[in-house]
């Protein structure tokens, strides 16, 4: 029996795997919930598995629980966001097949527990347990999932896993990183393998990239990073990348991303621009870049990300480094300036102030008059 499903998840489990029964199903919680539980670590994510039609079950939860359901036609999962925070992801049981290295899977249904398992990433990941009444919290580990748990082991379920996707790759240093655990020897020699034959080239850029970010927003950043300079996998996101410690004073994601770019110096945009995120946080990540680059005061307001980008790229600027210029062009007209006069004027202003020559517009204003 699973004994270490957290209290205030399992009357609703419960009553998911009662309602599935109602219908004739087979219900299980699979993958890294299963793992999480074991270890007794928190999550709000729960992968859900049926050998029939789960839709009248994701129903149910809603009716039941409040949220919202949205399903995924290609795959025939639902994703249900219940009000509590819960999010539940019910899939019917499934295998894969990879029409070509790197694809994504072709699915079609299975009767049988052990197909689904056996798609899975890593053996940590491919056990589940039921969530009937009859057997509730009973567990199928076909490929020693628990064993690996308990010795700390990373490992691939077969020989072309990361070949068939590899995303797992990184996924598998995301992993040890996360937990403290190391690759089971074979598989860290086929990483390697995959590294030297550059499997990661097969991805499409936005796959890869997708399973980048979520390295950026580990808490254990360092360490997986560590995991990918051994294995020589951040050449994959670009070339001299590498770890900064200015990683560290941050969690979010988007700003990490952005402590990245500007590390990178004048090829900094272009790897932005490889890293498909959205358009707002592109924008603001490149407005923050160009500051490193120009070392000069912005002329308009930063954003809350960009702000958190450079204090963590360079936390000795002084305060006022990240304000908007004391002086306005049009007050530098009256000065009697013009033309090409203003803009070097501007300049000269905006740089004292990002060093800290300049600290108030009284300052900036007896600056301009020398």
């Amino acid at each position: 029996m699973i004994s270490k499903i957290p209290k205030q998840y399992k009357d609703q489990l419960y009553a998911i795997g009662a309602y599935a029964s109602k219908l004739g199903l087979k219900a299980w919680v699979v993958g890294g919930a299963v793992r999480d539980f074991y270890l007794k670590k928190s999550t709000l994510d729960i992968d859900l598995a049926f050998d029939g039609n789960q839709e009248s079950v994701a129903g149910f939860c809603v009716k039941q629980w409040g949220g919202g359901k949205r399903k995924f036609s290609q795959f025939g999962t639902f994703r249900v966001n219940l009000d509590n925070g819960l999010k539940l992801d019910m899939v019917r049981a499934r295998k894969e097949t990879y029409p070509y290295p790197g694809s994504l899977p072709v699915v079609s249904f299975s009767k049988e527990m052990k197909d689904d398992l056996f798609r899975r990433d890593f053996t940590t990941n491919a056990w589940c347990f039921s969530i009937l009444p009859q057997n509730f919290g009973q567990p199928y580990d076909p490929f020693g999932a628990r064993k690996d748990i308990d010795a700390g082991i990373v490992r691939i379920l077969h020989d072309k896993s990361f070949l068939d996707d590899p995303t797992r790759m990184f996924r598998a240093v995301r992993f040890a990183g996360r937990f403290g655990w190391r690759l089971a020897p074979k598989t860290e020699r086929l990483l390697r393998e995959a590294v030297k034959e550059e499997y990661p080239l097969l991805l499409t850029r936005e796959r890869f990239c997708h399973e980048f970010l979520k390295v950026l927003e580990e808490k254990r950043v360092k360490e997986i990073f560590s995991l990918m300079e051994k294995y020589d996998m951040l050449k994959f996101a670009w070339p001299g990348l590498h770890w900064n410690d200015a990683l560290l004073r941050t969690d979010n994601a988007w700003v990490r991303a952005g402590i990245l770019v500007c590390s990178l110096g004048m090829s900094g945009e272009d790897f932005l621009r490889t890293l498909h995120l959205p358009k707002e946080p592109a924008q603001e990540i490149l407005g923050a870049w160009k500051i490193t680059q120009e070392k000069m005061s912005p002329l308009s307001p930063l954003s809350t990300l960009q702000k958190e980008i450079l204090q963590a790229v360079l936390p000795s600027l002084p305060a006022a480094a990240l304000e908007p210029c004391f002086i306005r062009g049009g007050e530098l007209k009256e000065l009697g300036l013009a033309g090409r006069r203003i803009s070097g004027a501007l300049d000269r202003v905006r740089k004292a102030q990002f060093t800290g020559e300049i600290k108030t517009r009284e300052e900036a204003l007896a600056f301009l008059k020398k």
